[in-house]
């Protein structure tokens, strides 16, 4: 076993402590720690792999941290989906949306086993199998002696035979007999499968309940046999938030996971948004054989499935709103140290790693985040060009099957035959939107703008920056300084020593507010003029002020000599 810096041929950087066995057993790499000329660009590639990479001595093949596959049947049954591949898989997916539905989307009660088998009872009895395959079904439920597993091969019965005489009285009719047995069938299959189980409680007796990875399948089973599309709706502005300094600073791990978490679901939800698109253009090629299919298949349902979420791709949701800021406060966060430290703490907690592969995982994590931004732009042009071909193919087949639809033609010339006699009956239109009609459906092709061209500078004469320079000077300066309430006191006095407040003029808001300044200016010590207040008040209309005497004040500098000098007044 030898411990040595090897140099990764494909980008030239190193790792510290890797542990090599001999070349004919093979080799097992452990990483410890970035070598010293290891760069960060190379650390971001550990990620994402490297084109070219001659094995796992290079650091730039993803790490073991990342590169596991999930083991799925460490976590669920392997037999699980074996009802679901049964020659009666109808019944027993009827049966498992029953019984979802009754613990999970009605009022909350438990499932008892006998509710479980009454269900079941309905599902069988509403079933197509029940009427085009009976006899197989009756075979199943009169398995007395032996029954299946959860991978359905057959292993000894434990409970819940039924006698050979069952069902054979001759009769067309269920029988119910016969229809019990086959519902504990059922349920039982669903249990030794790992769908649900039963547990014991007193008072109450048996109860059924899915297990916790059995109802997060079965919720996104339903939602797949409904054909609910997920809401495009706030994963940009979502991951443009955690990010945000103040955000990211105070919890670096918790952010950094959140981001990543929602950055795969927007571009699976992009790609799943392109792929519905293709899909339903398929369909209008396919299988639309009429007009009005055409219209039910393109303003319906691709209303319904895509038209909501390209809308708000365009609008609300708009990645490239945020993607700059985003991929610049990537930029920040690779900088800086002290998150990436904090992250890998959090990563180490959260996730049992050592503070080598925490690391790792951290700046596997940014460079994920960097490349999925980088392939969106592609991805909306692409889901762009499919929403536009779709609008074509739409309006071309539309047009199509009008041109050949004979009595398109005839009703047309009926009612101008009508009209133009002066008759004209009433008629019962069918109104349809015709969005979807127009050649560009709400997609603009991108356009360049046109590109500014060099420009010699204007050379300003002396005369015009004087023109700008005192028309700025004019606009930027305050109406109320004290230059200029000098001046209008000035006036007032009129050469007198004093004057009442109650001569100051006030009729509008602006003289109220010069008012204010003259109160201030008089009452600094710092004016031509100082002001006297009284306890009187003075009311003009609508405006009231205390009153008082407005007086000279001879402001006063020392010169040099150390004589005192009237000061002489500087504009301000």
């Amino acid at each position: 076993m030898l411990s040595r810096t090897e140099l990764c041929p494909n980008c030239g950087s190193g790792l510290a402590n890797i542990e090599t066995t001999s070349p004919g057993a093979g080799a097992t790499y452990r990483r410890s720690a970035r070598a010293p000329g290891f760069p960060a660009a190379s650390l971001r590639a550990w990620g994402q792999g490297a084109q070219g990479c001659p094995g796992r001595s290079c650091p730039c093949y993803a790490s073991s941290v990342h590169d596991d596959m999930p083991r799925l049947f460490q976590r669920v049954p392997r037999g699980l989906f074996a009802p679901l591949g049964d020659p009666y898989a109808e019944i027993y997916w009827d049966l498992l949306a029953s019984l979802y539905q009754q613990e999970f989307e009605r009022e909350p009660f438990i499932i008892l086993r006998s509710v479980a088998l009454e269900v079941a009872e309905r599902v069988i009895r509403a079933s197509r199998l029940w009427i085009d395959r009976r006899q197989d079904l009756e075979v199943l439920a009169r398995e007395d002696d032996q029954t299946r597993d959860g991978s359905g091969e057959r292993i000894l019965r434990s409970h819940g035979g039924l006698p050979a005489t069952a069902g054979r009285s001759g009769s067309d009719g269920d029988d119910p007999e016969l229809v019990r047995a086959l519902a504990r069938r059922l349920i039982t299959r669903l249990e030794r499968s790992g769908w649900a189980h039963f547990q014991y409680r007193a008072g109450v007796g048996e109860i059924m309940s899915f297990h916790p990875y059995a109802a997060r399948i079965l919720e996104t089973l339903v939602k797949v046999a409904r054909d609910e599309q997920p809401v495009f709706q706030g994963y940009v502005h979502s991951i443009a938030a955690l990010l945000e300094p103040k955000a990211f600073a105070q919890r670096p791990g918790v952010s950094l996971s959140e981001a990543k978490r929602h950055t795969l679901d927007l571009v699976r939800e992009l790609k799943i948004l392109e792929r519905n698109i293709h899909l339903f253009t398929q369909r209008v090629l396919e299988e639309a054989a009429t007009a009005a299919a055409v219209l039910e298949e393109g303003l319906e349902r691709y209303e319904q499935a895509v038209m909501a979420n390209y809308h708000r791709l365009k609008t609300v949701d708009n990645v490239y709103r945020q993607r700059s800021a985003i991929l610049e406060r990537l930029d920040a966060v690779e900088h800086d140290e002290l998150a990436l430290e904090a992250a890998a703490d959090w990563y180490g907690v959260q996730r049992g790693f050592a503070r080598p592969e925490a690391r790792i995982a951290v700046s596997a994590d940014l460079a994920l985040l960097r490349t999925q931004f980088d392939a969106i732009p592609s991805i909306v042009d692409e889901i762009d060009a499919r929403n536009a071909r779709f609008s074509g193919v739409a309006l071309r087949k539309i047009r199509y099957f009008l041109r050949q639809d004979r009595r398109t033609e005839g009703q047309l010339q009926f009612i101008v035959d009508v009209l133009s006699k002066g008759e004209a009956p009433e008629f019962e239109f069918d109104v349809y939107k015709c969005e979807l009609l127009t050649n560009e459906f709400l997609y603009t092709p991108p356009s360049e703008r046109p590109r500014a061209r060099p420009q010699a500078l204007e050379h300003r004469t002396a005369a015009d920056t004087e023109a700008i320079r005192k028309e700025a000077t004019a606009r930027i300066r305050r109406f109320f300084v004290r230059r200029r309430l000098e001046e209008f006191v000035d006036t007032l006095l009129d050469g007198r020593p004093a004057l009442s407040m109650e001569e100051v003029p006030v009729g509008s808001d602006e003289d109220y507010v010069r008012l204010l300044y003259l109160a201030s200016y008089g009452l600094d010590g710092g004016s031509s003029f100082r002001l006297l207040p009284l306890m009187e008040r003075i009311r003009r209309g609508r405006y009231g002020y205390p009153g008082g005497r407005i007086e000279r004040a001879a402001r006063r500098r020392r010169s040099a000599s150390g004589s005192d000098e009237p000061a002489s007044r500087t504009p301000r």
